[in-house]
């Protein structure tokens, strides 16, 4: 576990306002937690720019099929991180920060934000690296996507205790990093070929595939977290 002063100062200065509106901390939890807030708005402009350059020989569509394949690996490699390196807890869990009451609320119950390590962010991850793949296709949109998960998403989690902000630089960091090099170079040769043949050859299947699979990526894959959870719990050891 490590606490940096940057983290500790800005906890401490938050956490001032934690007890000041049941109203307003209700507020910001249910953005923390919907996906109407979340996934679906990004996950839709995603799709705008699909629709609105279908040109074959456009860049428009190789990007965002390389942005959802790197988004996956960015939140894998995140998960991977949170598992294999030092533990650190939550801010609402760590005893070194004085616990703060936030009116309005009950306290967390699921064990997950307890066992879970919260260095890197992967929600800030996953939404950092899909707003860099809309960047790449329009600048204006990107830069103002990149706002948006700032305000809706990462500031939340910080307000809320979920995270530091050490977490939400290093996921954002992470996830920028993943699409940037994958949209570039010989990283696309990975997928690039295939993928489009797949579209040209099966553009109704294709499609329906993506966007079942951008669907469980805007909600951060929680059907598939529950299936593979069920099947944990009942599986015979």
């Amino acid at each position: 576990m490590w606490i940096n002063s940057v983290d500790l100062a800005v906890m401490h200065w938050l956490s001032q306002f934690t007890a000041m509106s049941a109203p307003f901390n209700q507020i910001v939890h249910y953005i923390s937690g919907s996906n109407l807030f979340k996934g679906l708005p990004i996950i839709g402009m995603l799709w705008y720019f699909w629709f609105s350059d279908a040109d074959p020989k456009s860049d428009t569509r190789r990007v965002i099929i390389g942005t959802l394949i790197s988004c996956v690996v960015a939140v894998l490699i995140a998960r991977t991180a949170n598992n294999i390196g030092p533990y650190q807890p939550r801010p609402f869990a760590n005893a070194v920060l004085a616990y703060h009451e936030f009116i309005g609320l009950p306290v967390p119950e699921s064990q997950a934000l307890y066992i879970w390590s919260s260095f890197p962010s992967d929600h800030a991850t996953l939404f950092f690296s899909l707003a860099t793949g809309i960047f790449l296709i329009s600048r204006r949109a990107g830069c103002l996507l990149y706002l948006y998960v700032l305000v809706f998403i990462a500031l939340p989690r910080v307000y809320l205790g979920l995270h530091y902000p050490s977490d939400i630089v290093a996921g954002a960091i992470l996830g920028i990093a993943c699409v940037a090099l994958a949209v570039r170079g010989s990283a696309r040769k990975l997928y690039e070929a295939r993928s489009m043949a797949l579209l040209a050859r099966y553009p109704a299947l294709f499609q329906t595939a993506l966007f079942i699979a951008s669907t469980e990526i805007g909600v951060l894959f929680g059907d598939v977290r529950l299936l593979v959870e069920g099947i944990v719990k009942y599986f015979p050891r």
